[in-house]
């Protein structure tokens, strides 16, 4: 049986590869310069919406911080979002090096990890909204 994928010509991989790098970078230029507080990014439609905190509010505020080397700003703006940085590295490494530490990847994509985040998110958002973190 004939496969239905065609190979993707490495140029057009290596271009694309390209764009998303200069998009990133761009991001990270937008993000470290603007702080989001008092300029032009959106703002949270379910913190509009509601009144309540969701897991992600204060992200932008977050990161911003994050890339100019505040960390307790970042922390206070969104303590998920920076204690979540040494597991997204994480999974990006397993993702990267998988063909090399294959149990590595397997179990960064263990259903048990993903119900602890998804857990952990949660209670994340609970308690902003209960106790005002």
């Amino acid at each position: 049986m004939k496969s239905i994928h065609k190979a993707v010509n490495p140029n057009v991989k290596r271009v694309g590869m390209a764009l998303g790098a200069i998009a990133a970078l761009f991001a990270i230029y937008i993000y470290a310069s603007y702080n989001p507080e008092n300029t032009f990014f959106p703002k949270c439609p379910f913190f509009w919406a509601t009144g309540l905190k969701c897991p992600g509010c204060g992200s932008q505020r977050a990161l911003h911080q994050l890339l100019n080397l505040h960390v307790g700003a970042a922390f206070r703006y969104n303590a998920c979002l920076v204690l979540s940085i040494p597991l997204l590295v994480f999974l990006l490494g397993a993702s990267l090096f998988r063909s090399r530490f294959p149990k590595l990847y397997a179990a960064s994509h263990h259903p048990a990890l993903s119900w602890t985040v998804t857990a952990l998110i949660l209670l994340w958002w609970l308690f902003r909204n209960i106790f005002g973190w």
